[in-house]
């Protein structure tokens, strides 16, 4: 029961963000609304969605660094490949082609992919994580954080129609989970994720992605964050294995 409440709890705060988007869809088709209107409704949504945290945060009085709201962990660039490996994730979907659709549907675009990731990432990499580091080890944190991302995920993945690009929905939002932990453990911050989050769904949005070309595309992004997933895996391995041996070599003196 110690072990399922940070769990159920995750789940909660997961529901309290869906809240927001729901909401939000409601609105834009009641009355009908254009893309560019889409855009800035939804994005308003997700940024009125950080309160919540912010209000928990004062309440329980945890210091914004806990939460990754902090500068990078001094020599962590170079743990994570300077985050080259997170672009070169991006460029299978660029390479099918882009399509801008003017500077209006750029600048909402950017809005709306911003407000996403940092709304986002203050949930499942800020509170959420702490939530569960507090009650697991590190890479049980990792594995339970990122499914319960990929939960989160689960209601947008339903209105996709094929099953293919379901499984690769499902798979790329469980490797980003993965992926975007491991990044913040490493870093101590959350600033890499929300860029790297913002610029994963700007992507996604401008691909000209579609059919065939759209499962390549994804199928590739999903293996190049899988390698580097393996990656960060092994030096957040290592970290654990040397903190170890420093806790170890302090208890003998």
């Amino acid at each position: 029961m110690q072990k399922t409440k940070p769990v159920l709890l995750s789940i909660v705060w997961t529901i309290v963000l869906l809240i927001f988007p729901v909401v939000s869809g409601v609105i834009v088709t009641v009355f009908k609304m254009n893309q560019i209107e889409i855009f800035l409704t939804q994005g308003c949504f997700m940024l009125l969605s950080i309160i919540i945290p912010i209000i928990y945060v004062c309440k329980k009085k945890i210091h914004l660094k806990v939460i990754g709201l902090r500068k990078m962990e001094p020599g962590s660039i170079g743990k994570t490949l300077f985050f080259i490996p997170v672009v070169l994730s991006e460029l299978p979907l660029i390479l099918v082609g882009v399509d801008f659709k003017g500077f209006t549907y750029v600048s909402v675009l950017i809005f709306f992919t911003l407000a996403v990731g940092i709304s986002e990432e203050v949930y499942f990499r800020g509170i959420i994580l702490k939530l569960l580091k507090d009650n697991f080890s590190v890479k049980q944190t990792i594995v339970i954080s990122a499914l319960v991302f990929g939960i989160g995920h689960f209601a947008s993945i339903l209105a996709v129609q094929s099953i293919v690009e379901v499984l690769l929905q499902i798979i790329n939002a469980i490797v980003f989970g993965i992926l975007a932990a491991e990044i913040v453990m490493l870093t101590k911050s959350l600033f890499p994720v929300i860029i790297w989050h913002f610029l994963f769904n700007f992507v996604n949005h401008i691909s000209l992605i579609a059919s065939t070309s759209e499962y390549i595309a994804i199928g590739l992004q999903a293996i190049i964050m899988i390698i580097y997933a393996l990656y960060l895996w092994n030096k957040i391995s290592l970290e654990n294995v040397q903190i170890d041996k420093h806790v170890s070599n302090r208890l003998r003196v």
